[in-house]
């Protein structure tokens, strides 16, 4: 269970008893696993006691006994089956009460303006996508499968250029203006989808698109000019389905949310909190459990930690094992998640601005890496720490489920991630750097601001007396909006959006012409292999590639 919303990305996860089984505080997870037999008592805050004050939300199932409804409070990894109550959410779960959570303060509301998590945090409250993730108690923990969002249901051409979306009917956008209630259909579709086309962050995603039929109300066909087997993947990835009233005022979409998702955005007050209420038209029936959500801005660890010991935080990230078992001793309703990171379909560390004549010599970014001892930073920080052979990092790209079927080794990554202090000092001294002259930069960045500076720069600077590497904390909205500028002189930390496919993590951030290049990568070579990978319909061969 991890959130994208913090850069407590290193930390153990503790929740409130039988509260959000999903995977990740998002409107997929809220809306198909929200509150399973939420615990507290019903005037708690931050809880789904409250409300319509238990019952079940939904039809279609018989309710479970008591015992199958909550998860008991204890440690659980690497991950949790699903309770008899959880799988049917709609006969078992309690409707009411708001969630109250943390979230990182998002610059605007326009993921094709910022593609940072920060606002896809709160998109996926108030919007849908054509397919998204699987998410919930039944989906696989290590996988990433598909389902519909918009869409009831989808097929491919055999020559994989032409995929037709068959939409749900009677979606209905929220019941404010612009849009007050009025059915979604096939022209929002394909306006939000000529937008993204166009210019912005997710240009990568259509750009083989040529054409965008719409026979009726309720059917897409979107025809390539090139093979995109990733496609539906693709799409699912970031790729909020807005409304037309929106696509048509673009000042409009940087400030508010207007939908069709399973939340309305109430409130968002820049630097401190954002408010959704449910959507009591939400297509998908019994859907969603919660009656509002309530994130707020909160960097500070003991507020956080507080928060949550007085129920007011559903979440909260230990620092490791002790600090876990430390707040377990102190509220007794909780339960701990751990999952190997690498797990997540998520992108960490930091980028080096190729643009700056710093970087452009390999053998300072690959001196940097082989200094970077992973095995010490995941025995540190709670990381992976499963194979014998050495960690796969989870500083790395891409995560493994993209590619592996099961759990690969650190040797898969190759000999420049593997920790080799010596030849990393041959390399900077072959590059001009001594002890005495050491190169020096700055990782400016909010993301990661525990990890990096108190961890991988430590280990870096010990271990390799060629480097001095320090850190500089920012802002979110100051990191987010220096990340889309690409306007920073040496190093970024940064957190690449969860992403579905292989495609996705790879050709927008590492193409030359990626819309998410942030850090000016500019090589004809994987220009090259990006293409290729991405047109091959064979799985092994694009693996190879």
């Amino acid at each position: 269970m991890y959130p994208v919303t913090e850069s407590r990305y290193w930390a153990r996860r503790m929740n409130r008893r039988a509260a959000l089984r999903s995977s990740g505080v998002a409107a997929t997870g809220l809306a198909a696993a929200a509150l399973i037999g939420c615990g507290g008592d019903e005037d708690e805050p931050g809880t789904g006691g409250g409300g319509n004050g238990g019952g079940t939300a939904g039809a279609g199932g018989a309710a479970s006994s008591p015992d199958q409804v909550r998860i008991e409070p204890g440690l659980y990894g690497p991950s949790i089956d699903a309770t008899a109550a959880e799988a049917d959410p709609l006969a078992n779960g309690i409707a009411g009460g708001v969630l109250l959570g943390d979230y990182l303060d998002p610059p605007q509301m326009d993921l094709n303006q910022v593609l940072s998590c920060t606002v896809v945090h709160p998109t996926q409250y108030s919007t849908n996508r054509l397919v998204r993730a699987k998410a919930g108690p039944l989906a696989d923990p290590s996988g990433i499968e598909l389902e519909g969002d918009l869409a009831e249901s989808w097929e491919a051409s055999d020559d994989g250029l032409t995929f037709t979306f068959n939409l749900h009917q009677g979606v209905k956008t929220h019941n404010i203006e612009p849009t007050n209630g009025r059915e979604y259909t096939s022209e929002d579709v394909r306006l939000s989808i000529e937008r993204y086309q166009a210019s912005g962050t997710q240009v990568d995603v259509y750009n083989d698109v040529t054409s965008i039929e719409t026979p009726d109300d309720y059917t897409v066909v979107v025809n390539m000019g090139a093979p995109r087997p990733d496609f539906p993947l693709d799409t699912g990835s970031w790729s909020a389905m807005y409304v037309r009233e929106l696509i048509e005022n673009e000042q409009e979409l940087q400030d508010r949310l207007v939908g069709t998702g399973p939340f309305i955005q109430e409130e968002w007050t820049p630097k401190e909190r954002s408010v959704f209420r449910r959507h009591p038209e939400y297509f998908k029936a019994g859907l969603p459990f919660l009656d509002g959500i309530e994130v707020y801005v909160q960097s500070d660890a003991a507020a956080q930690r507080a928060a949550f010991q007085t129920n007011n935080f559903w979440d909260w990230g230990a620092r490791d094992d002790i600090d876990a078992k430390d707040m377990a001793s102190q509220v007794d309703d909780v339960v701990l998640t751990k999952q190997p990171l690498a797990n997540i379909p998520n992108t960490r560390g930091w980028w080096f601005q190729m643009e700056n004549p710093l970087w452009q010599d390999e053998r300072v970014r690959r001196a940097i890496s082989l200094a970077f001892d992973r095995d010490e930073f995941d025995a540190a920080s709670g990381g992976d720490n499963l194979n014998p052979d050495g960690a796969f990092s989870f500083i790395s790209t891409p995560p493994w489920p993209t590619i592996f079927d099961s759990y690969p080794t650190a040797a898969v990554q190759g000999p420049w991630y593997q920790f080799d202090p010596e030849q990393a000092s041959q390399l900077m001294q072959a590059a001009g750097y001594t002890a005495d002259n050491p190169l020096t930069f700055e990782i400016v960045g909010f993301y990661q601001r525990e990890p990096i500076p108190n961890l991988a720069l430590p280990l870096i600077n010990e271990a390799l007396p060629e480097v001095r590497a320090s850190w500089r904390e920012v802002d979110n909205p100051t990191h987010a909006t220096l990340m889309a500028d690409r306007n920073f002189d040496e190093a970024l930390g940064y957190l690449i959006p969860s992403f579905l496919s292989f495609d996705m993590c790879c050709y927008p951030w590492y193409h030359s012409d990626g819309a998410t290049n942030y850090n000016n990568v500019n090589d004809a070579e994987m220009d090259s292999m990006l293409e290729a990978q991405r047109a091959e319909s064979d799985l092994e061969a694009r693996k190879e590639i």
